[in-house]
């Protein structure tokens, strides 16, 4: 067995990015060193849970190196916790369960298996998967060898945003449905080990684009299609421009060629409302403009914002907003009205 550490990748992509190096020729003992140079590197917090896990190592490791955080609140946000390119061969495998890290493992070359949540999903070049690492999970080499990266990510909002991907079961993309996978993997890198003001910030929002992409190119994968997306964005813009008027889910459903239960179900999906409250909710925001720029009535503000009566439309504010619409207005009202800002309001503009 030998190991060899320096600072630099090796026959990676990777090779301009500040990297450990690890080599391991035998694998029982090769584990052993990893962890143990692996627990120098300053960031334990994060890296517990990564490395919390029943391994098995033969071939290569480079493990991008620590770049200190300056403040506590890039733990509040989504952060990198580790990336690594790995070179491994058959014997190579890595088990987990109940680890507060999220993994994204891309296979550069040749094949590997992963094993969750009892079913099997064999990974060729260029597929990818996302996995939740609480979840009792392993992944292994399937043939000679399986080269490839392993992202992990951890901080505020990746659960909701995995529960987004993984809603399906579904945790694998093939290589034709991640186009952005190269770019934004680099954005990521760059924003960790590029010296900036805002390096936290920019990070998050590297890892929120990343994230965002995989899901997108999930639902596309999963074959929901962009028709009914453009029909119930039609949908949505007519809404918009006929809220004062009575819109049944009748006649929103004939508006779309869709059933009602169809109609109302991908609607809530693509939107997160069902059509009846996202209509509430369109009139209410139209109201609350109306009660801080005009001096109104509330029954004449009810009407010109769709609501068939003061007394329903002050209940419904009232639910949603948890005050009247007469405290909302000497809450955030500025001052007096002219006659001709009056009539504008009043005729709509």
């Amino acid at each position: 067995m030998r190991i060899l550490l320096h600072n630099r990748a090796v026959n990676s992509m990777f090779e301009k990015y500040p990297m450990n190096h690890y080599e391991f020729s035998n694998s029982a003992d090769g584990i052993d060193k990893y962890t143990e140079k692996m627990q120098e590197i300053p960031d334990q917090e994060n890296l517990a849970p990564i490395l919390d896990a029943d391994y098995r190592l033969r071939g290569y490791a480079d493990v991008l190196q620590f770049f200190p955080v300056p403040d506590d609140a890039f733990r509040q946000r989504l952060h990198l916790q580790s990336f690594s390119h790995m070179y491994s061969l058959q014997d190579y495998y890595t088990s987990r369960s109940g680890a507060a890290t999220f993994l994204i493992l891309h296979t550069d070359h040749g094949s590997g298996i992963l094993e969750c949540s009892g079913r099997t999903f064999h990974l060729e070049e260029g597929d990818l998967f996302w996995i939740d690492c609480r979840i009792p999970h392993t992944y292994r080499t399937d043939g000679t060898f399986w080269e490839h990266t392993d992202i992990h990510i951890g901080g505020t909002g990746a659960k909701d945003l995995y529960g987004e991907f993984a809603a399906a079961g579904q945790f694998v993309l093939r290589r034709n449905d991640i186009p952005y996978y190269m770019s934004d993997t680099e954005d990521l890198l760059d924003a960790y080990v590029r010296p900036e003001s805002h390096r936290t910030m920019r990070i998050a929002h590297c890892i929120e684009t990343f994230l965002m992409h995989l899901i997108l190119s999930a639902d596309k994968s999963r074959g929901r299609q962009a028709e009914s997306s453009d029909i119930l964005q039609n949908l949505i813009y007519y809404m918009h421009e006929h809220f004062r008027e009575p819109l049944s889910m009748d006649q929103l459903s004939a508006l779309s060629g869709l059933s009602r239960f169809h109609m109302s179900r991908e609607f809530k999906k693509l939107t997160g409302f069902a059509p009846n409250e996202y209509l509430i909710r369109l009139r209410i925001e139209q109201s609350k403009v109306l009660l801080v720029s005009s001096s109104l009535p509330v029954y004449e503000i009810a009407a010109l914002s769709g609501f068939e009566s003061e007394t329903y439309f002050s209940r419904l504010f009232h639910q949603r907003m948890h005050m009247t619409p007469g405290v909302y207005r000497k809450t955030h009202s500025g001052g007096g009205y002219s006659a001709d800002r009056r009539n504008e309001v009043q005729n709509g503009h």
